[in-house]
């Protein structure tokens, strides 16, 4: 199977009509990680699927197994896009401080309606395709507001990657939300755990030299953290 889609990798970019390094700076990988990847030295990456999708609408039944089309034939509906829609846009009813639950008054009546908040409005910059949540498990970014069972909403566009932040990202194999700390100038990506509200007491839990061997195979960003959603439930 590895080496069925190591040929369809390199039939991919063939159609394509690029070379191995541009077609790796398109995607925001290195080329010797690209080179792997159609060598079958290790498979490729989930980050790598999603943005081959995204920046070549590549059909990723076809990169996977060979069946299908090769490129999308249109844009495929993500999971906030096949959400109902208000009138609008994604709209949640603003209420006026008026409303009354008791008897003789609705508080769902249209005249207790004063506006809509167009949810995604609030994310400035974002597009919808590039959209995804996560459930949370634990309590090492409580610091930051982020509770266990929360959901973390992270957003792929950005492939730089450079600004200190909370992410999702993969370690040799293993998910997590944590503190990312860029160190442009040594080359190294720190990773906190976020206890408290002092970020001052932030926790580190390893160094990673983005120059070391095999860094690229060990280390995969999914996305930064735009926002998360608790759900109001009685807690365990």
């Amino acid at each position: 199977m590895v080496s069925d889609i190591c040929h369809r990798l390199i039939a991919l970019r063939d159609t394509l009509g690029v070379n191995q390094s541009n077609f790796a700076t398109g995607i925001g990988i290195k080329r010797p990680t690209l080179a792997g990847y159609e060598k079958g030295t290790f498979p490729p990456s989930t980050e790598f699927l999603m943005k081959i999708r995204e920046v070549h609408c590549v059909n990723i039944d076809w990169f996977l197994t060979g069946e299908g089309e090769m490129f999308l034939a249109e844009k495929q509906e993500t999971a906030i896009e096949a959400l109902p829609k208000a009138e609008g846009g994604y709209k949640i009813p603003i209420l006026n401080q008026k409303v009354s639950c008791g008897s003789g008054a609705s508080w769902e009546d249209e005249q207790n309606i004063e506006d809509y908040i167009d949810v995604f409005s609030l994310l400035p910059g974002l597009k919808l395709g590039r959209l995804f949540a996560l459930p949370v498990s634990g309590n090492s970014m409580l610091g930051a507001g982020i509770r266990n069972g929360d959901y973390v909403l992270f957003g792929t566009g950005d492939t730089r990657f450079i600004n200190d932040d909370i992410y999702v990202f993969s370690l040799d194999g293993e998910v997590f939300c944590k503190l990312l700390e860029f160190d442009m100038i040594s080359r190294r990506i720190k990773i906190y755990s976020f206890r408290t509200a002092d970020i001052e007491k932030a926790e580190l839990l390893e160094t990673l030299d983005t120059e070391a061997d095999g860094f690229d195979e060990r280390f995969h960003i999914y996305g930064r953290v735009i926002s998360w959603v608790h759900p109001n439930f009685a807690d365990d």
